[in-house]
């Protein structure tokens, strides 16, 4: 049997004339294959009246418990419409849940982690329907309850279902012409990139980039699968993401920005031993609920950002303990991104010039084996944008 996988995002099925062009991309795409599974987003977006954010606002404050429930509802409501889209094309399909699709989570109740796909009921539903609609976005805890993956879960859905049945093809359609070296809306100069690997979209994805949710690209990168990106408009071809590392001339594939941040810089108290107050001081942060990342330590100083909207949280928790601090924002981290630097020389100090060149001051720095970024204040994250990508893509 050959299969594909295809997943249409809430935009592909806003309205019916959106679905409709979704049902038309699908029909090609079976015109190619046996058998389909289609994930489907809520249909939307804020202000639609049964997209995610739309349903959130319903229940002003829901029980932790619930508010999985709530949000899996807009997956499951454009799953059964769209399926029925189908059927009146004249193709035999049904509509299934995330957690009837087998998808298994961790027990958190939003942003939960996919730990496995039981395929059993997805192959009974293949055998009698030639296109089976699953709702994305959701699974199902081990204690039975309806969990979410978080923003951008249904990429997770549509590669981890993919993966699990040896799909010969999976394609996302978007609303987008291109995958871009950089947001076009921040640097106009943004190129487009045909062909990029599994690893570095991740690289892009977890720095900020909105393209392909990172855990998406992990999973292909693991499994060996290809994703082809699709214009929902034309139906023509995006961009092929490779799961393996692929060696091209260039060997920076783009540059993201993050959410906005706000820095801390943290001071130990007199006599108290450094590990100890750091210990104590990350915990309290971790106690408020907060994530942290660009962490550094240095001459008794210790430096970390958090989102820009928990900086209060983070205030009022060393306030209360008694911990010297001070913090600056709004705040945002730019990264390059290239499994290609690693090993080569040069690379920072290129990084550093180009921003210095655009009157640009870095308030911290961190890399890895295929980033390197740092942090610098909103007002300039435009410019470090446009200053990193004219050194490492358009030369």
């Amino acid at each position: 049997m050959d299969l594909c996988v295809m997943k249409f995002g809430g935009t592909c099925l806003a309205t019916p004339e959106d679905r409709e062009m979704s049902a038309d991309r699908c029909l090609e795409e079976l015109g190619d294959s046996d058998r389909a599974v289609v994930i489907v987003s809520a249909m939307g977006r804020l202000g639609d009246p049964y997209s995610t954010d739309t349903l959130l606002e319903l229940v002003k404050e829901p029980v932790p418990d619930e508010r999985s429930c709530l949000l899996a509802c807009g997956e499951v409501l454009a799953a059964a419409v769209f399926a029925d889209v189908i059927r009146r094309r004249g193709i035999p399909a049904i509509s299934v849940t995330g957690w009837n699709a087998g998808l298994r989570t961790d027990e958190r109740d939003c942003g939960a982690d996919l730990e496995s796909v039981e395929r059993d009921h997805l192959l009974r539903a293949l055998e009698n329907h030639r296109c089976v609609v699953v709702a994305g976005f959701q699974g199902m805890s081990s204690k039975g309850r309806v969990s979410t993956l978080g923003r951008g879960g249904s990429d997770i859905t549509a590669t981890a279902i993919a993966a699990a049945l040896g799909a010969d093809r999976l394609i996302l359609f978007k609303k987008t012409d291109s995958v871009y070296t950089a947001d076009p809306e921040k640097v106009p100069s943004a190129l487009k990139v045909e062909r990029i690997s599994a690893e570095d979209l991740r690289q892009l994805a977890w720095q900020g980039a909105k393209i392909v949710h990172p855990r998406a690209s992990e999973i292909a990168g693991d499994s060996g699968i290809r994703i082809t990106v699709k214009s929902h408009d034309t139906g023509e071809r995006v961009t092929e993401i490779e799961p393996f590392i692929l060696r091209s001339g260039r060997y920076i594939t783009g540059v993201a920005s993050g959410p906005d941040a706000a820095q801390f810089r943290i001071l130990p108290g007199n006599g108290q031993p450094h590990h100890e107050f750091y210990s104590r001081a990350f915990s309290l942060v971790a106690g408020a609920g907060v994530s942290m990342d660009m962490f550094s330590v240095m001459d008794g100083t210790a430096l970390f950002t958090v989102p820009l909207e928990d900086r209060v949280k983070v205030d009022e928790a060393l306030e209360i303990a008694g911990i010297e601090h001070r913090n600056v924002y709004p705040c945002s981290k730019v990264s390059i991104v290239g499994a290609g630097m690693h090993g080569m020389q040069g690379v920072m100090a290129r990084f550093s010039t180009a921003l210095h060149g655009a009157g640009i001051d870095m308030l911290q720095t961190v890399d890895s084996h295929a980033t390197i970024s740092a942090l610098v204040l909103l007002e300039n994250r435009d410019a470090a944008l446009i200053a990193l990508h004219r050194e490492f893509l358009e030369q």
